[in-house]
């Protein structure tokens, strides 16, 4: 009968350690770009929601994307202060998405013109997305 000895025990023991200290870092950065893809994607989709409400004038009404530090909000009206909040559509941000830049676009009822233009920069710290918006209305996810 043949059995491992202490020396084979540690050696694969201290293999699987540094394999996992390789491997950890590895997937929380995956994980990082991840939510930065998901995240930028679904900031675009709520700012061209909004300009579809808007421009299909649904309840008669502008519509727009307010950010706070922990989520963006997709909202019915001319301003995120003078909103109707029961139509409020509440996104929250990953823990390890930061973001900078304009806070609140509203889209004009009819033509969908926004009311303010610039970029929105989401980041993970070792990556950035930035979301522009032009004085046409038109979404770009610069990468």
């Amino acid at each position: 009968m043949r059995s491992f000895t202490l020396v084979e025990f540690l050696l694969v023991i201290v293999v699987m350690a540094i394999l996992i200290g390789f491997g950890l870092p590895l997937s929380f950065g995956l994980y990082k770009n991840q939510q930065l893809d998901i995240t930028s994607q679904g900031v675009v989709q709520a700012l061209r929601d909004a300009q579809q409400k808007a421009m299909g004038v649904e309840n008669d009404s502008a519509f727009g994307v307010y950010f706070s530090n922990n989520n963006y909000i997709l909202f019915q009206g001319s301003s995120f202060t003078s909103r109707d909040s029961q139509y409020d559509e509440v996104f929250d941000f990953s823990k390890v998405i930061s973001r900078s830049g304009l806070q609140e676009i509203v889209f004009l009822k009819n033509e969908g013109l926004p009311s303010a233009t610039g970029d929105i920069i989401l980041s993970n710290n070792s990556r950035t997305k930035t979301i522009n918006i032009n004085n046409l209305g038109r979404v770009n996810l610069e990468l």
